[in-house]
């Protein structure tokens, strides 16, 4: 962590983070594992200690809109309904209002606002493209998406890390950045991946 941010309010933002980790009983440590996830791949391609610091925080707040989105919904036991999808799709911009009263919002908001963008425009909530999405942004969303496959939900098993690879391989370029795919599938064979993720193989 950097030493010039004050370690109380980084604390106090990251409690607000751990509140929808708490509400979600399926995936219990999802946040926990994103964040992994996205200081790994930070690390992966070269970025420094300090965007390092900024990918793992920002993947643990990444989902932080959830507080905003009904128990009814967010543990529903089974697939979503469009409505019911198109409330989920608001997490984004309702977290990143929740997270612009934080003294340090500028830390994570990149992350919560923009994780669900997709390098070819088809994502939300601005339809951003490319490198319009911030890098932290493009790094989370990858984790996130890796990270939500690997897991287990009440109407279905999570993938094997090589089905989910296999996955993230083939949106190589549309929903995630193709460079970042490259250097995340590089690391899925390793323990530091296989370790964290709740399936390790098929």
């Amino acid at each position: 962590m950097p030493r010039s941010i004050d370690k109380k309010l980084l604390t106090s933002m990251m409690v607000m983070g751990s509140v929808v980790e708490a509400r979600d009983a399926y995936t219990g440590g999802h946040l926990w594992r994103v964040g992994h996830f996205s200081r790994l791949l930070a690390e992966k391609i070269g970025l420094d200690r300090g965007q390092v610091f900024l990918a793992g925080l920002g993947g643990f707040m990444h989902d932080l809109g959830k507080v905003g989105v009904p128990d009814a919904i967010l543990n529903k036991p089974g697939p979503l309904t469009d409505i019911e999808y198109a409330v989920i799709r608001t997490h984004p911009a309702i977290g990143a209002s929740v997270l612009e009263e934080h003294p340090l919002s500028a830390l994570a908001l990149d992350a919560v606002i923009a994780h669900h963008e997709r390098p070819d425009g088809r994502g939300y909530p601005f339809n951003q493209e490319g490198e319009q999405i911030p890098l932290v942004a493009r790094i989370v969303g990858l984790a996130d998406a890796f990270d939500a496959m690997t897991s287990s939900r009440p109407y279905r098993k999570g993938m094997s890390i090589e089905r989910a690879a296999s996955i993230l391989a083939g949106e190589r370029g549309r929903q995630l950045d193709a460079q970042l795919t490259d250097a995340f599938l590089s690391i899925t064979k390793g323990d530091a991946i296989g370790s964290r993720a709740p399936h390790r193989s098929t």
